[in-house]
């Protein structure tokens, strides 16, 4: 038999502990301590996991995004390459073409070198198929290699806008970027 989890998907950051069984009036059978200390959890110590697990999903990333930039050379000009897309969904896909995005995962445009615009969906559903409405809110992102710079975001409605600069503000070319967006 299959059990169908109710409430909403983590992402939607409305979660609390009442959602994940915490309840505060939860007590251990017949107000006896738990069997064995070590390996038990008790009453208290469930709603304070609880507890933990829905601040998790307040501040967990729902993307995960390395991706390499397609300005020049061998790739051509080009949306960017996906490298890996690691959504809170709990689907991890590998490799593919920021214009040709799989079901249920960003695509990527290219507006110049070093510079990608992400789009996300505006709700995504869970292992369970409980959908979830979602707009990333924080973005954050990296260079990878040797070259020194900054990877700044902006966030429009649905979009990230990542721009790959160098210390000296301009564009690197075929930057391979980690995008964090929650």
């Amino acid at each position: 038999m299959t059990i169908k989890p109710a409430g909403s998907p983590a992402w939607t950051r409305t979660t609390t502990h009442t959602d994940y069984g915490g309840n505060l009036d939860k007590r251990n059978f017949m107000g006896g301590a738990v069997v064995n200390a070590l390996t038990d959890v008790g009453a208290e110590n469930f709603v304070r996991m609880c507890s933990d697990l829905a601040a998790a999903a307040h501040t967990a990333s729902m993307w995960i995004v390395t991706y390499k930039c397609r300005d020049g050379g061998a790739d051509g000009l080009g949306a960017p390459t996906i490298e890996v897309a690691s959504g809170m969904t709990g689907i991890r896909l590998v490799s593919y073409l920021g214009d040709a995005a799989p079901t249920g995962f960003p695509s990527a445009a290219r507006n110049g070198a070093g510079d990608v615009t992400f789009t996300f969906a505006a709700s995504y559903s869970d292992d369970y198929g409980v959908a979830g409405a979602w707009v990333p809110r924080t973005a954050d992102a990296g260079l990878h290699g040797t070259t020194g710079g900054a990877a700044p975001c902006v966030i429009s409605g649905s979009t990230v806008r990542v721009r790959a600069i160098s210390h000296a503000a301009a564009a690197i070319s075929d930057a391979r970027v980690t995008l964090e967006v929650g």
